[in-house]
């Protein structure tokens, strides 16, 4: 795999993956090599071929359609932190909020999400049916399976809305046509129940390239942080406590930030203290962040010139993210991604997002002075004077603002920036966008609609 980006497969393709275990993947958790293109009932006969299909789940995360690009730079590039810069145009759509159905980029992400959560059926199907296979190793490629699935459910809800949530393993195109749509809440309370199984049945406790109790615990943390965001919820402050809750059980005994903000992004993706799960890439699987975010390669996209505005003098977050391209069309290039080619170690969550969930959820139950002590810790590893409460901030609605600047500023682009403004109601005022009912969402792709027409649109597209 490279950070060239295949999009030719739909929804109802993804039947073929029914019958592979993997193509590729990272360092395994046994040393043991991804298996390719065996039958199905000859896929899984033993811990290492059980292993090696679980390697298969995590190559489908390392997919430039998924984490090896596009689930960073679509939540920047539709929001305000990026800008389009070179030639593809649908990235141009989603810069401006006016995609199409057949949006490429869309239906790229959409469909690589889809066949992460085929290749994590298939092992959930499967794999209690395998009596060789011994019971700490079946926990374990159970549990981390359930988390790749509730990861790509999130991802899913979060830009589409109401979205089918397959949970066995397509082995056929009508199973693919009679895809309908589940309700958000009712997504939700499956993720919810994925985690559940993620954090009781993982037995990795070490390797945050791969799932652990502790990522299962922090993916709850920010599962319950955005439900308790959704219009019209009327348990939000139950969901924001049970967020903090899951938040303080990552945070024991963890509750500072201590590595150096350009630490979490060598080039080599270095292990750091702040880690809590990661997508693994290196020289022959590299990820195109790079390629897109730099002036040496293809230039794709760019930090926006709001994004290098909002940070403050002084803070050490900027001269990693951020800095002058030196080139005049394109003035700046987006440096948390330098590798060449992309060898970084994407974060999917880590230690700072877990800190800034705390932060607003303490914020939103209205304990106000502990928000902003919380807040404090990614301002002081950034360089910058902690704020007091009364001071810089003085009202909940201050301090909410104040977190929602600072997740821009850590978080810039990791993809979270689209999410967020979806999440506070302020794509409106943000990207000026007067078409609330027919932007908000992403399309559901075109190729997909037309094969399971029970799918709908969402609307405006």
């Amino acid at each position: 795999m490279t950070f060239l980006k295949s999009r030719t497969r739909s929804l109802a393709r993804l039947v073929a993956l029914a019958a592979l275990a993997a193509t590729a993947a990272c360092d395994s958790i046994l040393q043991t090599e991804p298996v390719t293109s065996l039958p199905q009932d000859q896929m899984i006969q033993d811990a290492a071929t059980a292993t090696a299909s679980l390697n298969g789940a995590y190559d489908a995360l390392q997919s430039g359609n998924y984490y090896g690009l596009s689930a960073l730079l679509v939540g920047d590039l539709a929001a305000d932190n990026a800008v389009w810069s070179g030639t593809f145009q649908y990235l141009g759509e989603m810069q401006s909020n006016r995609m199409q159905a057949d949006n490429s980029e869309v239906s790229g992400f959409w469909t690589a999400i889809y066949s992460s959560v085929n290749r994590a059926n298939l092992l959930i199907g499967v794999i209690p049916t395998v009596t060789t296979i011994p019971e700490a190793t079946r926990a374990d490629v159970m549990g981390q399976a359930y988390f790749i699935r509730a990861l790509g459910f999130h991802n899913l809800v979060k830009y589409w809305g109401p979205v089918p949530i397959p949970t066995k393993v397509t082995i056929g195109p009508d199973e693919s046509k009679a895809y309908v749509r589940t309700p958000v809440n009712d997504v939700y309370t499956q993720i919810l129940k994925d985690l559940d199984s993620a954090q009781a049945l993982t037995r990795n406790t070490t390797n945050t390239r791969y799932a652990t109790p502790v990522a299962a615990r922090a993916l709850r943390a920010r599962v319950l942080f955005y439900r308790a965001g959704l219009t019209g919820n009327a348990n939000s402050q139950a969901d924001y406590q049970a967020a903090l809750d899951a938040a303080n059980s990552v945070l024991t005994g963890r509750d500072t930030l201590v590595v150096a903000y350009a630490d979490l992004f060598t080039v080599l993706g270095s292990n750091t203290t702040e880690d809590i799960f990661r997508v693994a890439f290196n020289t022959t699987e590299t990820n195109g962040l790079s390629n897109y975010y730099l002036s040496v390669g293809r230039a794709e996209v760019a930090p926006s010139a709001g994004l290098d505005a909002a940070y403050t003098a002084g803070d050490l977050r900027k001269t990693v993210s951020v800095r002058p391209s030196g080139v005049a069309a394109r003035p700046l290039n987006g440096t948390k991604w330098s590798a060449r080619p992309g060898t970084e170690h994407v974060h999917v969550i880590r230690l700072a997002e877990v800190v800034l969930i705390k932060a607003e959820a303490l914020a939103r139950l209205n304990r106000l002075p502990e928000a902003v002590a919380q807040y404090n810790k990614v301002r002081v590893r950034a360089g910058l004077a902690r704020h007091t409460l009364g001071d810089q901030v003085t009202t909940q609605a201050n301090v909410i603002s104040q977190i929602e600047l600072e997740r821009r500023l850590e978080l810039a682009l990791e993809g979270d920036r689209w999410p967020d403004l979806i999440r506070l109601g302020r794509v409106v005022q943000v990207k000026g966008i007067q078409d609330r009912l027919g932007q908000l969402l992403f399309p559901i792709p075109l190729r997909d609609v037309r094969v399971s027409p029970l799918l709908g649109q969402n609307t405006g597209y």
